[in-house]
């Protein structure tokens, strides 16, 4: 896709059309952002990075949701979208041609022109399931309806692999997988027009709580003694993969007496290497200076910390985003130094 860059067209006397480049218009510049519904954890973080940004920057955010993150890390690579939520397991995915990108044969390419921002913890895959429903565990969603997340999403990925792990059940066969987007799936799961519902996301989620509103609501888990399982082992090994526990009374009218593990995740905000070191960099300083308003969105953003913006990232940041690290003392590991830096 081109957008069109205009330059101050008293100044320069032309308009120059370019691919890649975002859209600038007397001194403002127009970016393009993929995220989640509003309710999520990466659609709070958005919201709230694109409204500090826009706050305090000449800058523009436009905001489209539904996209899955692998479709948005492609669209990243073609220049087809500025800002969007990366996370370290696609990233490993691309770079391996592993799984959704088995057969995609230049995605390692792909994944060299995308660059890291900012990192956060996104949080565990909650399983959830209406107390009311007859279903207790995993192994009690045979024949039901059950949401694991957007087709071809990498969620969906790791969560194919852990109802496998825990009951042997394969999709389509043993249970029947719900195909919507994010938001569809909330609104599909508050309709009763599923069983289970699945969405990494922040402890309390908004999303969640909605549903515990209306219904009482029960978290289903990993159970211990599945834990060593190959499929458990083999998603954890992952970058930005860690194990998680959903206590009783995390949520009001949870049913739950005992604590559910569950696989965790982190994400970032990344963009491709072609956005403007400047344009990056005053952003990603902005969003620090200003991280006391950050905060405030939502109680879980406090973990989003300059100490933790680089964990489990595993691709080199944005030349802009590393200037202001290296600025700011940050300790940069060789691997996120830019090529663009050496």
């Amino acid at each position: 896709m081109q957008r069109r860059n205009l330059l101050m067209a008293a100044a320069i006397g032309v308009g120059l059309s370019l691919a890649g480049a975002p859209v600038l218009a007397q001194d403002k510049t127009f970016l393009t952002m993929d995220s989640n519904p509003a309710g999520t954890t990466v659609g709070q973080f958005m919201i709230a990075f694109s409204q500090v940004v826009q706050k305090y920057l000449p800058i523009e955010i436009q905001i489209s949701t539904g996209k899955p993150a692998t479709k948005s890390a492609v669209d990243a690579a073609r220049q087809q979208v500025d800002l969007y939520t990366g996370a370290p397991t696609i990233n490993w995915y691309m770079q391996n041609k592993a799984a959704m990108f088995a057969k995609v044969d230049d995605a390692p390419e792909m994944n060299a022109t995308l660059r890291g921002m900012i990192n956060y913890p996104l949080g565990p895959y909650q399983i959830v399931t209406y107390a009311d429903s007859g279903i207790e565990s995993l192994d009690d969603i045979k024949g039901r309806k059950v949401f694991l997340g957007p087709p071809a999403g990498a969620a969906t990925k790791v969560m194919i692999d852990v109802v496998k792990a825990v009951t042997g059940y394969e999709p389509g066969e043993d249970f029947e997988i719900m195909r919507y987007d994010w938001s569809s799936a909330e609104t599909a799961f508050l309709d009763g027009q599923m069983d289970v519902y699945v969405v990494p996301t922040s402890m309390p989620s908004p999303q969640i709580q909605q549903f515990g509103l209306i219904r009482d609501i029960r978290f289903l888990g990993i159970p211990a003694d599945k834990m060593d399982h190959e499929l458990i082992q083999a998603s954890l090994k992952y970058p930005g993969r860690t194990i998680w526990e959903i206590p009783p009374g995390s949520y009001d009218n949870q049913v739950n007496e005992e604590s559910v593990q569950t696989i965790g995740s982190w994400v970032g905000i990344q963009t491709q290497q072609w956005l403007g070191e400047d344009i990056v960099y005053d952003m990603v300083r902005t969003f620090f200076e200003n991280l006391d308003e950050v905060h405030q969105t939502a109680p879980w953003m406090k973990t989003i910390t300059l100490d933790t913006a680089l964990s489990e990232m595993n691709v080199p940041l944005h030349i802009g985003a590393y200037r202001y690290y290296k600025e700011q003392g940050v300790d940069i590991p060789d691997a996120l130094v830019p090529p663009e830096a050496k």
